[in-house]
């Protein structure tokens, strides 16, 4: 009897084993499979995205990889965006790789092999700020691997020092001078938990005079109104000379600064002590009783060979000629000894590229040029001198990416539909062993205070060649983001831990049909020995 009752109970025992380890194998596939499908946090799935993008070669363009911000029904500077992201693809559009989040991205930079900095994940609001303020990111693309510094926050650019581990951020703040709210810019270098180790105050350096004859004003996220004096929008740092290069939007000029100093060594532009020579080596002259300038309202300014800056002219709010709306990829070449200034090289776009904010430009390593002609339209709101709009007669697009040659000929667009916005593009290099091709700027003679200098001849695009079209659209390759690969290593320790219960439960299942089987056994042979 009481060996009946003890099979009855094991048998039973057996039974409820068989349930758990039901249960458990079956929690444990699901484990393995949401390890394998969860939805991507901060990265578009593989399956949905799809480059809105056409891209035409003309000619002998370069092939290499780039990276850009990428925003639909984005605001001004990516504000209100709906739909956000980071890609990296090559040239031909093969995407290689992208990132997704419910915010804004800003400026990114190849500060390694195979890794990126990058502004974003998320953009912060700050109640004085008119821009919008990132979270400072370094992706190593080999592994898929983000390394966040919460307290980096910058807005515009931001440039990092490897050596010291440093990072050189821009900030914007208002300041109250007389009965005027006044939008000022600062430049902070801090470390990588947000420490403050060295700062620069526009408003010690830029007096009211040079404030933009536009009234250009912008608007706080508490609704405040403030004057917008500096609009500091590029950063350049030499941190092995202690050299920042500044540049400030609404005064069309950039600043050669000394970190160890704090004095500006020199400013090149509207409102610099150089020299501006026109395209016939003479000064340039002003109209209406404002200063000319070599540009207006640019972007992207970086020092690519010793006094040869690359800038992307937005011409906005030209003082000579507010209507020309023609922006432009410029080389601009600095002559320290007789202190002038001109444009080296430049390519000018036709209206159809105008781009009156963003926008950025680039020197490939095969000499070629990329201008991010950004704007999510480009039939935009410009006064003219009689106070009327201009009246746009060209199909309108969103962002636009022009590759140029050295010889001025477009070889390479790409273009997305109208309401896509991309504020900066980078190519991704090794910055160690690629070296740049150094522009050869056309000597200026150093006798004379007022050189004839002579240019090469400024090629200005009037028609669109007949593009070859690549095929488009471009798929993401299979990839697993960052962000859902930390959730993924959780959920798969998850399943490993339930795998372990599962062998345990089995083995336990295992030893009780031993004891429930070995008795029959056992009763067996003895009742043949007895």
């Amino acid at each position: 009897m009481f060996s009946k009752k003890l099979q009855t109970g094991s048998m039973f025992n057996f039974i409820k084993s068989k349930k758990i380890i039901f249960t458990v194998v079956i929690a444990t596939v699901l484990c393995l499979v949401l390890s394998i499908f969860l939805p991507i946090t901060h990265s578009q799935p593989t399956s949905n995205f799809t480059l809105p993008c056409t891209i035409n070669t003309t000619g002998n363009a370069w092939s290499g990889d780039i990276a850009f911000d990428l925003e639909l029904g984005a605001g001004f500077m990516g504000v209100g965006g709906t739909v956000n992201y980071f890609v990296v693809m090559n040239t031909n559009g093969t995407v290689l790789s992208v990132r997704q989040s419910a915010s804004s991205y800003g400026p990114a930079y190849n500060i390694a092999p195979d890794t990126l900095m990058f502004e974003g994940e998320p953009q912060v609001g700050t109640p004085d700020s008119a821009w919008p303020t990132w979270v400072t990111n370094f992706w190593n693309l080999t592994s898929n691997t983000i390394e966040t510094f919460p307290n980096v926050l910058s807005e515009h650019d931001i440039q990092y020092d490897p050596v010291n581990n440093t990072f050189l951020t821009l900030q914007d703040y208002v300041r109250q001078v007389g009965n005027n709210s006044i939008l000022y810019d600062k430049i902070v270098q801090v470390d990588a938990s947000g420490n403050v180790l060295w700062s620069w105050d526009t408003y010690n350096y830029i007096p009211l005079s040079e404030i933009s004859p536009y009234n250009e004003t912008d608007t706080l996220p508490n609704g405040q109104t403030v004057i917008d004096v500096t609009h500091a929008n590029t950063l350049d740092w030499d941190y092995n000379n202690s050299i920042i290069y500044l540049n400030l939007r609404n005064t069309n000029t950039f600043y050669a600064i000394n970190q160890t100093t704090g004095n500006i060594i020199w400013a090149c532009g509207e409102f610099g002590n150089f020299t501006l020579l026109g395209a016939n080596g003479q000064p340039l002259v002003g109209t209406n009783n404002l200063l000319p300038s070599l540009w207006y309202h640019c972007h992207d300014v970086k020092e690519v060979a010793p006094d040869v800056f690359l800038l992307f002219d937005n011409d906005y709010e030209n003082n000579t000629n507010p209507d020309n709306c023609h922006s432009e990829i410029l080389e601009v070449t600095l002559n320290q000894t007789s202190m002038t200034a001109y444009v080296n090289w430049s390519w000018e776009a036709p209206t159809q590229y105008w781009t009156s904010y963003g926008g950025g430009a680039l020197l490939l390593p095969n000499g070629d040029f990329i201008g991010n002609f950004g704007d999510p339209t480009h039939q935009l709101q410009q006064d003219s001198e009689n106070g009327q709009n201009l009246a746009w007669n060209f199909n309108d697009t969103g962002a636009v990416f022009v590759e140029v040659d050295p010889a001025g000929q477009v070889v390479r667009t790409w273009t997305f539909p109208v309401g896509w916005y991309v504020y900066r593009i980078i190519d991704i290099t090794d910055p160690v062993s690629v070296v740049f091709p150094t522009p050869t700027p056309t000597p200026v003679a150093t006798s004379t205070p007022t050189p004839v200098v002579t240019l090469s001849p400024t090629p200005v695009a009037t028609s669109i060649p007949t593009p070859i079209v690549t095929s488009t659209p471009s798929v993401l390759p299979s990839s697993t983001p960052s962000s859902a690969m930390n959730l993924q290593m959780v959920i798969a320790g998850i399943a490993f831990v339930a795998g372990m219960v599962a062998v345990v439960l089995l083995a336990d299942v295992f030893y009780v049909r031993k004891r429930i089987i070995n008795p029959k056994i056992d009763g067996n042979i003895e009742a043949l020995n007895f």
